[in-house]
């Protein structure tokens, strides 16, 4: 291999992981307005939650890593519901409004869970809608004032062991003037 085509592969490789890495967008940030639409009850906004520690999860109502995660939400809730937390689950598949009830059906989530577009949740996310390393699920957790504090991607290992990165975040944030995070994650 020559040293220009090495260098042009480098130079390619480069720009992937720079676009990759871009493409998840930093927290903290404000949280825009976003609305999770329910058949037969009121759409959430995220506004309604201001003052609450906000656990989104945006899903897949057919993926089995979103439906694991559900099963730890389920059991996470319960232990925080005394708290001013609330758990939320958007689902965003392109079947998402029609697979919805079966899915809830199956899981009985003991939190709101709706469903929406791919344009709006990739808009919230600030994530390209062709990027093609966008995975589920994808979490964002808002402090009380309505900020993003941290944004995980799937491919994070933050899912490894959902229950405790979960429950750690989520306390992080009850705690008084939660401090900042050391290092962003996508």
């Amino acid at each position: 291999m020559t040293l220009p085509v090495l260098r042009g592969r480098l130079l390619a490789a480069l720009c992937l992981a720079l676009a990759w890495c871009a493409s998840a967008a930093q927290a903290p940030r404000p949280s825009p307005p976003f609305t999770i639409l329910r058949k037969g009850a009121p759409n959430i906004e995220l506004a309604q939650y201001r003052g609450k520690v906000v656990a989104l999860a945006f899903i897949s109502t057919t993926c089995p890593h979103c439906q694991k995660l559900t099963l730890s939400l389920n059991a996470l809730a319960p232990e925080f519901a005394a708290r001013p937390v609330q758990f939320l689950e958007c689902a965003f598949n392109d079947d998402a409004q029609a697979t919805l009830p079966e899915f809830l059906g199956l899981f009985r989530p003991p939190y709101p869970v709706g469903w929406s577009f791919r344009g709006p949740v990739h808009a919230y996310l600030k994530i390209d809608l062709l990027d093609p390393h966008f995975m589920v699920p994808h979490m964002v957790f808002l402090d009380p004032g309505g900020t993003i504090r941290l944004d995980v991607a799937a491919q994070d290992g933050f899912f490894k062991d959902a229950d405790a990165s979960i429950r750690a975040e989520v306390n992080r944030l009850l705690a008084p003037a939660a401090p900042p995070r050391a290092e962003p994650r996508k």
